[in-house]
């Protein structure tokens, strides 16, 4: 897999600390490479910051407790799955958990993919937790449908950045995300439309920028933010959209009661057709065991 948008000879340095906008929202995380192209996109925003050179990197650069050469966590899946994969069959799961594993090591090494798992592990815990939880539940579906090696690459980064969009919601919005104001609601609808131009504006290609921007679209035309409905929807983005709910419906939040796995899997059932591509409802309802 290749991951290189930039050549090593245009990395002009590192952050040499966490890059915060006006509203205190973590644009770059320390130790992100520094190319041209982003040190003029911060200058042009007016954003201060400083830059560690290039060659004092392999002896310096440390963010947070982690090196960032070497065995950082956040690029690894947990080691201890979330109780909620035992009812899945592991023999899917095992060796997805194996390619995430990889995949996560290999995008460290591109700047603009790696800074992404880095703002979104410094940010809200939960949209970290949870956007690993949908990658790995995502590659076990798109193996029961036979994605060749491509197909299954632009999918996972899709579901790892589905939600990046909330890293420019204000943190207030995102506190109430589960009991929701009406005002805020309106905010909160945005992230889909905010992720999807992030990473179109990084010349992703529509299988990932589209998985961002689509993800709370509804099979039958009931979502947002478009209203798109059966095959307008992309097919990476069908997946992630049940991925993200079955681990949304399992994941124990203050104000919503848990469901079990196959209380999930009943409400998924239920909304096929409705909420869900039917086809990825059949595939995901094998997992189970």
């Amino acid at each position: 897999m290749n991951f290189k948008h930039t050549k090593g000879s245009n990395v002009l340095g590192y952050a040499a600390h966490d890059i915060t906008d006006k509203f205190g929202r973590l644009l770059l995380a320390k130790g992100t490479l520094l190319t041209p192209s982003v040190i003029e996109k911060l200058e042009l925003r007016g954003i201060s910051f400083e830059i560690l050179p290039a060659q004092l990197k392999k002896h310096s650069i440390v963010s947070g407790n982690h090196l960032l050469q070497g065995h950082d966590p956040r690029f690894r899946v947990p080691a201890k799955l979330d109780p909620k994969f035992q009812r899945l069959d592991m023999e899917v799961v095992g060796p997805a958990s194996k390619y995430l594993n990889k995949f996560l090591k290999e995008i460290q090494e591109d700047p603009f993919l790696s800074n992404n798992i880095k703002v979104l592990a410094q940010g809200r815990r939960v949209t970290y937790s949870h956007s690993i939880n949908v990658a790995l539940l995502s590659i076990s579906i798109a193996k029961k449908l036979k994605f060749d090696e491509a197909a299954l690459r632009d999918l996972t980064l899709g579901a790892l950045f589905h939600d990046i969009g909330k890293i420019l919601l204000p943190k207030s919005v995102l506190n109430e995300e589960e009991e929701i104001s009406a005002g805020g609601e309106m905010i909160f609808q945005q992230h889909p439309v905010l992720g999807g131009e992030l990473l179109a504006g990084d010349m992703l290609p529509p299988s990932i920028y589209l998985v961002a921007q689509q993800h709370h679209e509804k099979y039958a035309g009931d979502g947002y933010p478009q209203g798109l409905a059966g095959e307008e929807i992309h097919r990476n983005t069908v997946i992630v959209s049940v991925a993200n709910d079955f681990d949304k419906l399992t994941t124990a939040t203050t104000q919503r009661e848990v469901l079990l796995p196959d209380e999930a899997l009943v409400h998924i059932l239920q909304y096929k057709e409705i909420d869900y591509h039917p086809l990825v409802v059949d595939e995901f309802s094998k997992l189970f065991i």
